[in-house]
C-alpha cells in the first residue's frame, strides 16, 4: 500500500514518512527479515532484484545488522527459503550486468559462500545444490567460462580448502562424489573432443588417475569402478577400457615390482577377444609394450590352430578397434599372413581378407587408406584396400557421383581437384562406365551432380595453381562450357549466375563467343 501511494505526488511524502516509521518500528523491535520479505511479497524470482520493494527489504537487512551487529543476518538465508542455489545464481548473474543491481548480486554470492561455509556444506553437495549435475556433459565447458555457476563452485571449494585444510578436496574427487566414476571418465573423454576444453581435461584425466593410486586403489580396484567387470566376450564401452588401461600404466610406474604379476593374472583371467582388448591397449605404453606384445605372441599361435574363420579371427584379436593405423598394425599383418593359410587349408571356405576390414571401418575406410599412404611401409597395403573399395562399389553398382562423398571429396570444396583422391574417383568413373556402358557419365556430369557451377569454378582456380592439375582444369573447364552451350544458357543468364566471381570473367567472354558462333541470339 505504502509503496502505491509513494506513486502519486499527493501522497508520496506522507507514504515515505510512513514507509520510514515503519522500518524504524521494526527496527526497534528487531522484526525477522523472514517475516519482512513475506510482508513484501517477494515471490517472483524473475523479477525479484528489479522490486522497489526488494531494494527497500535489502537496506532493512543491512540497517539490522548494523543494530545488532552481534546477531548478523543474511539475505541468502531468507532468500534460500524461497528459492534454490540454481535459481538464486541465475537472478545474481543477470543482476550483474545491471550496475544499480551489482552490488547487491556480489553481496548475495558472497553470503551464499560464506552460509556454506558455516554449515560445512561439502564441495560436491554446492555442486550439486547448484545444479551442475543436470549439467555435467558441459561441466568441463563451464569451468572455463568466468560467469557460470562453475566458476562460482570453484570459487567455493577453494575457501572451503582453506577454511577446513584437514577436509581439503579437488574438482575430480567432487565430480566423482557427484557423479561416480564412470561418468566422470566419460564426461572428461567428451570434453576432450573440443580444443577449448581439451587442455582442461586431460589434466583433469590425470587427476583421476592420481586420486586412484593415492587412494590405494588396485587394478582391480579401478576396473570394478568403471564397471568393466560386468562386460563379457567384448569391452564395449572403450572409454572405460582405455582410461583402466592408463591406470594399469600409472599402477605399474609406482609399483614396478609388481607388472609382471599384474600381466600373468590377466592372462589367467581373460581370454580371446577380451585378452586382445587389454592388449592392443597396452601396447601403446612404452612401460607395458615388451610384456602386452610378448603375451600376445605366446597366444596367437594356439588361437590360429584352431582353424576359425578369418572374420572370426579378427574379431578375438581385437582388429576392429585398432582405429585408423590398423593397416600398420603388426596384429593386422600377422592376421592377413592368417588369411592366406587358411584359404590354402581350406579350399572351399574361401574368406576374404577385406570383408572384416570393410565391415568393421565402412565409414572410416577411406581414413585408414589415407594413413597408410603416408608411411612407406605401408602404401602397398594402403593401395590394396584402396582398390578393393573400389570393386566392392562397383559390384554394387554405386554410381559415380556417390562414390564422389564416399571418397570424401565433397568435404575438400574448392581443393577437390588437387585432392590426391579426386584422382581415385576419375579412375573408378572410368571403371563404372567400362562395365556399365548404358549408365556412362563424364568427369563434369560427376561434378556437377555435387557441385554448383559456382563452386566448379572455384575448384578449377585453384587447379590451375596446380602444375600437376592445370590441365586437369583446363580440360573441365571446357567441358563446363559445353554444358552450358547444350543447355542453351543465355550470356546474360550465366554473367547473373557466376559473374560476381572475379575468376569468371575469362570463361563468361569464351563462352558467349562460342554462343554467338552457334547462332544463339541473346
Amino acid at each position: 500500500m505504502i509503496e502505491t501511494a509513494k506513486r502519486y505526488s499527493d501522497t508520496e511524502k506522507l507514504a515515505t514518512k510512513l514507509e520510514i516509521e515503519q522500518m524504524q518500528h521494526w527496527l526497534r523491535t528487531g522484526k525477522d527479515p523472514d517475516e519482512v520479505f513475506r510482508l513484501f511479497g517477494l515471490t517472483n524470482w524473475d523479477t525479484v532484484f528489479r522490486s522497489a520493494d526488494f531494494a527497500t527489504w535489502v537496506k532493512y537487512v543491512d540497517n539490522l545488522n548494523s543494530k545488532y551487529p552481534e546477531e548478523l543476518r543474511w539475505m541468502y538465508t531468507t532468500l534460500s527459503k524461497h528459492y534454490n542455489d540454481k535459481a538464486l545464481f541465475k537472478m545474481t548473474n543477470e543482476a550483474k550486468g545491471v550496475e544499480k543491481y551489482k552490488t547487491i548480486a556480489i553481496k548475495l554470492e558472497d553470503e551464499w559462500l560464506q552460509a556454506g561455509l558455516e554449515k560445512r556444506k561439502l564441495p560436491y553437495k554446492a555442486l550439486l545444490d547448484l545444479g551442475l549435475g543436470k549439467s555435467r556433459n558441459t561441466l568441463v565447458e563451464q569451468l572455463i567460462d568466468e560467469k557460470s555457476l562453475a566458476s562460482i563452485w570453484v570459487k567455493y571449494m577453494h575457501a572451503f580448502n582453506r577454511r577446513y585444510p584437514d577436509e581439503k578436496t579437488t574438482m575430480i574427487k567432487s565430480f566423482t562424489n557427484s557423479f561416480g566414476d564412470v561418468h566422470v571418465t566419460m564426461m572428461l573423454d567428451t570434453a576432450k573432443i573440443d580444443a577449448g576444453t581439451r587442455n582442461l581435461a586431460s589434466k583433469l584425466e590425470i587427476a583421476q588417475l592420481k586420486m586412484w593410486l593415492d587412494s590405494g586403489k588396485s587394478t582391480d580396484d579401478v576396473f570394478k569402478l568403471l564397471t568393466l567387470d560386468r562386460e563379457e566376450i567384448s569391452f564395449q564401452n572403450k572409454v572405460l577400457l582405455n582410461t583402466w588401461v592408463s591406470y594399469m600404466n600409472a599402477f605399474i610406474k609406482e609399483n614396478p615390482n609388481k607388472k609382471d604379476m599384474l600381466f600373468s593374472a590377466l592372462e589367467s583371467r581373460f581370454k580371446d577377444r577380451q585378452l586382445n582388448e587389454i592388449l592392443n591397449v597396452a601396447k601403446k605404453f612404452p612401460s607395458m609394450e615388451s610384456i602386452a606384445t610378448k603375451i600376445q605372441t605366446v597366444n596367437i599361435p594356439p588361437l590360429f590352430a584352431r582353424n576359425e574363420s578369418p572374420s572370426r579371427v579378427f574379431t578375438l584379436l581385437g582388429l576392429n578397434d585398432e582405429g585408423d593405423h590398423i593397416l600398420s598394425s603388426p596384429l593386422f599383418q600377422t592376421w592377413m599372413k592368417y588369411v592366406e593359410d587358411f584359404n590354402k587349408r581350406n579350399p572351399k571356405k574361401q574368406e576374404s581378407w577385406f570383408e572384416p576390414l570393410r565391415i568393421e571401418y565402412e565409414y572410416g575406410g577411406i581414413k585408414i587408406v589415407e594413413m597408410a599412404l603416408q608411411n612407406p611401409s605401408t602404401v602397398q597395403i594402403g593401395k590394396k584396400v584402396e582398390r578393393e573399395w573400389l570393386n566392392f562399389w562397383l559390384d554394387r553398382e554405386r554410381l559415380p557421383k556417390d562414390v564422389f562423398n564416399f571418397l570424401k571429396l565433397n568435404e575438400a570444396g574448392e581443393k577437390a581437384l588437387t585432392d590426391r583422391k579426386f584422382n581415385t574417383w576419375t579412375k573408378y568413373l572410368d571403371l563404372f562406365n567400362e562395365r556399365f556402358p548404358n549408365r556412362k557419365t563424364t568427369v563434369i556430369d560427376g561434378l556437377r551432380a555435387n557441385n554448383g557451377d559456382l563452386d566448379l569454378l572455384n575448384m578449377f582456380n585453384t587447379a590451375k595453381n596446380d602444375p600437376s592439375t592445370k590441365k586437369v582444369a583446363s580440360n573441365l573447364e571446357n567441358a563446363l562450357i559445353h554444358k552450358w552451350l547444350v543447355e542453351k544458357v543465355t550470356p546474360a543468364l550465366l554473367y547473373k549466375r557466376i559473374g560476381y566471381v572475379d575468376s569468371s570473367g575469362d570463361m563468361i567472354e569464351r563462352y558467349t563467343k562460342k554462343f554467338a558462333a552457334a547462332g544463339h541470339t541473346t
